[in-house]
């Protein structure tokens, strides 16, 4: 057998999606030891080297590569894997090109731990140039765009109704996807990521004045006000709650945000991680005492760890992991309430029952995961 995975632009950057990559391939090595992988991929020889896999291009996302290549490349495959992310919701329109492709060539498709929020990317779904000006024209703006959309879900429920497994990473992620339309076979698991393992020994230098660690990661842009604002936060909890900061970027873009909080809270001992694999992240956000992220794989990997995390984000992904853990998450960083999370952050750090209670719920996501697992061997047969 030989097996394809894709569907996420794995090697554009994304710590969180590498992550993804590094626990799927292990999975389907386990349960497929005979089986020939590949990847595509954005960055091929850096994956070829650290899996020793055969790697394509990142059909869908690499604007060089055309369907059509997609096409005679599977061929020589059996299976095709949509593998992690949040793609159902993210880029539905690259997804259900991938799996439309893919089952038109008679290969199995699989939806493998992908995530869905409460609404599709409205970038895909709104009117530009001249449409958009003859929409405004009849007022029907809103009315047009939500027509596309039903659009997509509608091509969404053919295509994902043909896969031969659908397993979604959360029951929110599944609940979503019925209100596209009827998937009987559709169950759900949990993130391939609570599977990463961390690097060995200890990465983060040790804090000379035996503090506590609070990982941070923001994914938004804040404006002047609020930068002002979120850097007063993270001064108020290094003096008041007695902590090191310790920032953890997951993509270049996380990197130019929060440089510049670093450099303002910086010169007492807080560290600006500048790690680039999953193994090396999961290892630093397992040494701190809390995270505060904007970033869902970087809060999957502090649960790894039962670290209590707190959600900083605009999309429903974060909240539907946090859920099940009882951790609080904030919606938008461009209105969110400093004293609001500072209370929070202080509950945090101090719970002493919070490693019990996470540990009995990842129990039940690896369950989970198992049992979907189960149902991916049958494939083989």
């Amino acid at each position: 057998m030989k097996i394809l995975l894709g569907g996420v632009p794995f090697g554009s950057g994304n710590i969180g999606d590498e992550a993804i990559l590094n626990c799927v391939v292990s999975i389907f090595r386990r349960n497929f030891p005979e089986a020939l992988l590949a990847v595509a991929t954005m960055a091929p020889e850096s994956a070829a080297q650290r899996y020793q896999l055969e790697c394509l291009p990142a059909f869908g996302f690499d604007p060089k590569e055309s369907m059509r290549k997609f096409r005679r490349e599977l061929r020589r495959f059996d299976m095709f894997v949509w593998a992690g992310g949040t793609g159902l919701s993210d880029y539905p329109h690259i997804g259900a090109e991938l799996l439309e492709n893919a089952q038109a060539s008679g290969v199995k498709t699989v939806i493998w731990q992908v995530g869905m929020n409460r609404e599709l990317n409205p970038d895909y779904f709104q009117l530009h140039g001249r449409k958009l000006k003859i929409a405004e024209l009849l007022g029907l703006t809103r009315y047009w765009e939500k027509q596309l959309e039903n659009r997509m879900r509608e091509r969404l429920q053919v295509c994902v109704s043909r896969c031969d497994l659908v397993v979604l990473r959360d029951q929110p992620s599944l609940i979503e996807l019925h209100t596209s339309g009827e998937f009987p076979a559709a169950l759900y698991g949990a993130d391939s990521v609570i599977l990463q393992q961390p690097a060995p020994g200890r990465l983060l230098p040790d804090d000379k004045l035996n503090r506590r660690s609070v990982g941070i990661c923001a994914a938004e842009k804040l404006n002047r006000r609020k930068q002002a604002e979120a850097i007063s936060f993270l001064q108020r909890l290094q003096t008041e709650l007695n902590v090191r900061l310790v920032f953890i970027p997951m993509t270049a873009d996380d990197r130019a945000i929060m440089l510049p909080l670093y450099e303002a809270t910086g010169g007492c001992g807080n560290v600006f991680c500048e790690f680039t694999e999953p193994e090396e992240v999961q290892n630093a956000v397992g040494s701190c005492a809390l995270l505060i992220s904007g970033r869902l794989q970087l809060t999957i990997m502090a649960l790894n760890a039962m670290v209590p995390g707190i959600g900083v984000a605009n999309s429903s992904k974060i909240a539907n992991c946090l859920n099940m853990f009882g951790l609080p998450v904030f919606n938008n960083q461009s209105t969110i309430n400093f004293d609001d999370l500072f209370d929070e952050c202080a509950r945090w750090l101090d719970d002493p029952d919070f490693r019990h209670r996470a540990a009995d719920v990842r129990k039940r996501m690896l369950a989970r995961l198992e049992q979907c697992e189960s149902y991916l061997r049958l494939l083989a047969v």
